[in-house]
C-alpha cells in the first residue's frame, strides 16, 4: 500500500468533498420538518417535485464570505471556502455519482446510463480496481452543447500534468489510477518508460463511454464504489483548445496542450507552458465557458462580494431527476449582529446553520403565528465543538490526564449553556446522522463513559497513573494540596527530551504564578508537573465559558491539575496544532490544550492515518502531519496494522489474533481495508470498535452537538435540509409560491 492519504487524494476528484473532518472557529431529532409544497399534499417536503412553475427568486445569506473561486473551490491551496463550495454545487452538475440528503454517495442515474466494477488480479499478486462508466446521451450544458466522454476526462487528464503543477502547484488529482506517475512527468519532450503521454489508467472507450482503473496502492478499501465520482466540465474551460485522444493505451491530451513560451531569442523555455496561462485565467472566468449543474453564474460582484445566479434550462436533473424551478438564486454575505434583521426585511430569505438561544428564539419568533411569514427546519449538526489535545508531549500524554481534566467539568451544563438549550453532549468522535452511529446506537448509551463531573474520579484517575509526588519526589498528600508531580520513564523526559524543555504561561490557576512549572530532576529521577497549557483563539465565546466552568470554577485546582490559557489568532491556533512556522509556530511545542470545532460534509468515514503507530517510524514520520492528535495507541505497538499478516482480518479474527488489544492505528485502518465494499455488517463492528477504544483514550473531550435551525421565507415551498444537504443543495427542490 503506497502510504499516501487516500480520502485527501480522491476528494481532488468529486464535486463534493469526503468526509474529512474540518476545524473550524441537543436532543436527537427524528429529522428535519419541512415546508409547504406548493399544493401537491401528495407529495412529503423535500420530496421530488418537477410540477413547479419557473419563476422567482430566492436569496440565501451566508456567513462565509464568497471570494469568487467558483470553478474549482480550493484547488492548490489548503482549504476551500464553504461558500464558494456551494457556488461550484449549484453550478456543477451530472456528476456521476452523487451525494444524497443522507450524505451517502449513490450513482447519479440521470448522468449515468450504466455502470460496471470489476477487481483485477495480476500476476505478481496484487488488484487493482476498474470502474466504466456509459453516459446518457443528450445531456446538455448551459450553452447547449452536449455532454460526453471528453467533458468527464479533461478535469481528470488536465489536473495531472505539469500545465496545472505551473498554473497551481497542485497536479495530484489522478494519482489513484494507474499510470499517473509516468503520465504526470511527461511534460510533451520527454517520452520514456517514466515518463509517457498516456494515463494507462484512464480510457477513452467511445463518445459516451469512459473507465477508470485504481491502482493497487489505493485498493482494496471499503468505499471503492466512489471511485466512479466525477464531475463533467466544458472542455474548453479546461483545455482551451486542446483535445483528448486514446489510441489503445490509455487517454491523452493533444501535443498543444504541453506548448510553452518562448525567450527573446525564440528559444523554447522548459516548463513556461502557455496553458498554464489558460488555467489560471479560465478559474475566473464565469462568463465565457458553459456550466453543467442547475444554475450559471449571471453576474458576480467581487466588490460586495454577491454572486447571482440563473437558472440553466438545459439541465434536465440531479440524481434523483430533480430540476431546478426558482428563476434566480443570490448569494449575500450577512453578519451575526444583522442577519435576523436582514431576514426580517427580506434583505434574505434564508439564514442556514443558526445555533445558539439568541439566534435561534430570536429565528423562531418569527415562524410563529397564522399569518407567520417565515418556517423552520432544524436538525442534529454533522460535527461538534471540543477540547482538543496533542498527545506526544506534556502531561496530555497520558491519557489519564486528559480524562481527569474530562471529570472536572459539567459537560451537559456546557452544552445546555452554550447552545442556550439547542444542543446536547456526544461521547465521541460521531454524528448522530450516521447510519454506522444507529446501528451501534443501544450498545454506545450503554458503553461509552460519559465522564460525568466528579472530582473524586478525576483524582483516581490520576493516582491511577501516578501522579502522586510533589516537585521535590516526595509523596503528594491530598490534604494538602497543591499540583501533582509524576515520576517519568528515560524515554519520557531527559535534558533534551521536549517534556524537559515545555515551560508554563501566564494566564492560569497555578497557585505560584511566578514558578515556572516544568519537568524537574531529582537525583536521577524526573517529575512532570500536572500543567496543561491551553491555547484558545480570541473573542471566542466557547473560551469564555471554559474559563468560567472549567480553568477557574476550582475542580482542576482541587484535583491536582494546574491549567494556563493563552489567546491569539485562530492562524496561531492551527499553527500549533500542525506545527507549521508559516502560521506561528515557534518551532518548539508549548501548548496540547486547544478548542475548537470539527464536523463531516458527508458519512463517508474514513481516519485512517491519522493515529501513530510507534512501531513503524518510517509511518510515524511520514505521517505525524497527518494526525491531529498526534496520538500512539500502546495496541499497536503489540498488534501492528504494519505487519502485514495482521491485515486483512476480520473483525473477530483480529480481536482473536491480538487477544482484544486492538489500536487506532490498527482499528482506523481495518475499518476501511480490511473490510470488504458493502459489507456494512462487518463495518460497523469496525465502526464501534473505533469509538469504543477512542473514548477511552480521549484525545478530545466533545463539549457539545448543535441543532442547527435553517429559517427561511415563507415563499419558498418544499425546503427540506439536512446536516450533509444544506440550502445549495436543497434550493435544487424549491419553487417561489407567487410563481406558481
Amino acid at each position: 500500500m503506497k502510504q499516501k492519504k487516500l480520502l485527501m487524494l480522491i476528494a481532488v476528484v468529486l464535486v463534493v468533498v469526503l468526509c474529512v473532518s474540518v476545524l473550524t472557529a441537543c436532543k436527537k431529532d427524528d429529522g428535519p420538518t419541512g415546508g409547504g409544497n406548493g399544493g401537491n399534499t401528495d407529495k412529503p417536503a423535500g420530496s421530488v417535485n418537477n410540477d413547479f412553475k419557473v419563476g422567482g427568486q430566492v436569496i440565501i445569506g451566508s456567513s462565509t464570505e464568497l471570494s469568487g473561486d467558483f470553478r474549482w473551490p480550493g484547488y492548490g491551496g489548503s482549504s476551500a471556502g464553504a461558500a464558494d463550495q456551494d457556488i461550484s454545487r449549484l453550478t456543477v452538475g451530472y456528476s456521476t455519482m452523487e451525494s444524497d440528503q443522507y450524505g451517502q454517495y449513490v450513482w447519479n442515474n440521470t448522468a449515468v446510463k450504466s455502470h460496471s466494477e470489476r477487481e483485477i488480479e495480476h500476476a505478481d499478486g496484487t488488484k487493482t480496481f476498474e470502474v466504466t462508466i456509459e453516459i446518457n446521451s443528450g445531456l446538455k450544458m448551459s450553452g447547449g452543447t452536449e455532454i460526453k466522454s471528453d467533458n468527464y476526462l479533461a478535469y481528470l487528464l488536465a489536473m495531472s500534468t505539469p500545465v496545472a503543477k505551473k498554473a497551481f502547484g497542485s497536479a495530484n488529482v489522478g494519482q489513484s489510477f494507474v499510470g499517473y506517475d509516468e503520465f504526470n512527468a511527461y511534460d510533451g519532450t520527454n517520452a520514456s518508460e517514466t515518463a509517457t503521454k498516456e494515463f494507462a489508467g484512464l480510457r477513452r472507450l467511445s463518445d459516451y463511454k469512459f473507465s477508470m482503473e485504481i491502482n493497487s496502492d489505493y485498493y482494496p478499501y471499503y468505499y471503492a464504489d466512489t471511485y466512479g465520482a466525477v464531475s463533467p466540465y466544458d472542455i474548453n474551460l479546461v483545455l482551451g483548445g486542446a483535445e483528448i485522444k486514446d489510441d489503445g493505451n490509455g487517454a491523452y491530451l493533444s501535443e498543444d496542450w504541453y506548448e510553452v513560451n518562448v525567450d527573446k531569442e525564440n528559444n523554447p523555455v522548459a516548463g513556461d507552458f502557455v496553458k498554464a496561462a489558460h488555467l489560471e485565467q479560465s478559474r475566473y472566468d464565469y462568463y465565457t465557458y458553459e456550466y453543467t449543474g442547475p444554475y450559471t453564474v449571471d453576474r458576480w460582484n467581487a466588490t460586495s462580494k454577491e454572486a447571482i445566479l440563473k437558472i440553466n434550462e438545459n439541465f434536465t436533473g440531479n440524481f434523483e431527476g430533480q430540476k431546478p424551478h426558482i428563476e434566480k438564486v443570490i448569494y449575500r454575505k450577512v453578519v451575526e449582529e444583522t442577519q435576523i434583521a436582514q431576514l426580517k426585511s427580506g434583505e434574505i430569505d434564508i439564514l442556514e446553520g443558526l445555533t445558539g438561544g439568541d439566534s435561534v428564539n430570536a429565528a423562531l419568533q418569527l415562524t410563529k403565528g397564522e399569518n407567520a411569514g417565515f418556517k423552520e427546519v432544524h436538525y442534529d449538526r454533522a460535527g461538534y465543538g471540543k477540547i482538543q489535545f496533542d498527545c506526544d508531549f506534556s502531561p496530555a500524554m497520558f491519557a489519564e490526564v486528559r480524562q481527569a481534566i474530562a471529570y472536572c467539568f459539567d459537560r451537559e451544563d456546557f452544552a445546555n449553556t452554550f447552545c442556550g438549550g439547542f444542543g446536547t453532549v456526544v461521547n465521541g468522535p460521531y454524528s448522530v446522522n450516521f447510519a454506522a452511529y444507529i446501528a451501534n446506537e443501544d450498545l454506545f448509551d450503554e458503553t461509552l463513559k460519559t465522564y460525568s463531573v466528579s472530582t473524586a474520579a478525576a483524582k483516581k484517575a490520576l493516582q491511577d497513573a501516578g501522579w502522586i509526588y510533589n516537585a521535590d519526589g516526595s509523596a503528594y498528600n491530598d490534604a494538602v494540596g497543591g499540583i501533582r508531580y509524576k515520576k517519568l520513564t528515560a524515554a519520557e523526559a531527559t535534558e533534551t527530551n521536549i517534556n524537559y524543555k515545555a515551560v508554563s504561561v501566564t494566564n492560569s490557576n497555578l497557585p505560584d504564578k511566578t514558578k515556572d512549572y516544568k519537568t524537574v530532576k531529582v537525583g536521577d529521577d524526573y517529575y512532570m508537573p500536572c500543567v496543561i497549557n491551553w491555547f484558545c483563539s480570541e473573542n471566542n465565546p466557547v473560551s469564555d465559558l471554559l474559563t468560567t466552568k472549567l480553568l477557574n470554577a476550582g475542580n482542576l485546582a482541587a484535583a491536582g491539575i494546574g491549567m494556563t490559557k493563552t489567546e491569539g489568532t485562530f492562524t496561531k491556533l492551527l499553527g500549533e496544532i500542525y506545527r507549521r512556522a508559516s502560521y506561528g509556530y515557534g518551532g518548539t511545542p508549548t501548548y496540547s490544550m486547544f478548542n475548537l470545532a470539527t464536523g463531516w460534509n458527508s458519512a463517508l468515514y474514513d481516519y485512517a492515518y491519522n493515529w501513530i503507530d510507534n512501531s513503524n517510524k518510517t509511518m510515524y514520520d511520514t505521517f505525524f502531519a497527518y494526525s491531529s492528535n498526534k496520538l500512539s495507541d500502546p495496541y499497536d505497538a503489540a498488534f501492528s496494522w504494519w505487519n502485514e499478516e495482521n491485515q486483512g482480518l476480520t473483525y473477530d479474527e483480529a480481536v482473536k489474533k491480538s487477544g482484544g488489544k486492538l489500536g487506532m492505528n490498527y482499528i482506523s485502518f481495518a475499518m476501511v481495508y480490511s473490510t470488504p465494499t458493502g459489507d456494512t455488517e462487518e463495518y460497523n463492528k469496525w465502526f464501534a470498535a473505533y469509538m469504543l477504544r477512542w473514548n477511552e483514550l480521549l484525545p478530545d473531550i466533545p463539549l457539545y452537538g448543535n441543532i442547527y435551525y435553517d429559517c427561511y421565507n415563507a415563499k419558498i415551498l418544499n425546503f427540506k435540509a439536512t446536516p450533509f444537504f444544506g440550502a445549495a443543495n436543497a434550493i435544487l427542490y424549491c419553487a417561489v409560491a407567487d410563481a406558481q
